[in-house]
């Protein structure tokens, strides 16, 4: 711990050097941390408006901007919010819906058993066979556990 603090130490003193500007016989303009033989002009670095901590003062454009956009967005909520209000208003309403109109798939189910027993007792009266009967009980067993899966 204490070597990265020496370290970081050590290279944070190059941040604080001199700089000097000076300009050669073709008339450009240089710098640099050492000053060239006989000139020593010392530049002096100051502190930009950027670091201070003071927020800039708001012109009246940007202020009026501002509060145009947070006008237009509280008004983006509002149709937001009324549109999801419709949307659930119309999924109670297919739920109601739902709930009155029969279940046509339940009552096909139904009908199905239904005329499975039918036919088992007919075939009782006619007289069957063991693979008879065995077949229409798997087949009212069958129809049985879809309507128990679909029909809750």
């Amino acid at each position: 711990m204490r070597l990265i603090l020496i370290l970081l130490t050590a290279l944070s003193f190059p941040a604080f050097a001199e700089v000097y500007k000076w300009t050669d016989a073709q008339g450009n303009v240089h710098f640099g941390t050492q000053p060239p033989p006989g000139q020593q002009e010392e530049v002096k670095i100051r502190a930009s408006s950027a670091a201070s901590n003071e927020p800039a003062p708001e012109s009246d454009i940007i202020r009026q901007a501002r509060e145009l956009e947070e006008k237009k967005l509280r008004e983006s909520e509002k149709r937001m919010e009324k549109a999801r209000q419709k949307y659930v208003d119309t999924l109670a309403d297919l739920r109601d819906d739902d709930e009155q109109r029969p279940n046509y798939v339940c009552t096909g189910i139904n009908d199905r058993i239904k005329l499975l027993y039918e036919d088992m007792e007919e075939l009782k009266r006619q007289g069957y066979t063991i693979s008879e009967r065995t077949s229409l009980e798997r087949d009212i067993k069958r129809e049985e556990m879809h309507r128990d899966n679909l029909c809750r």
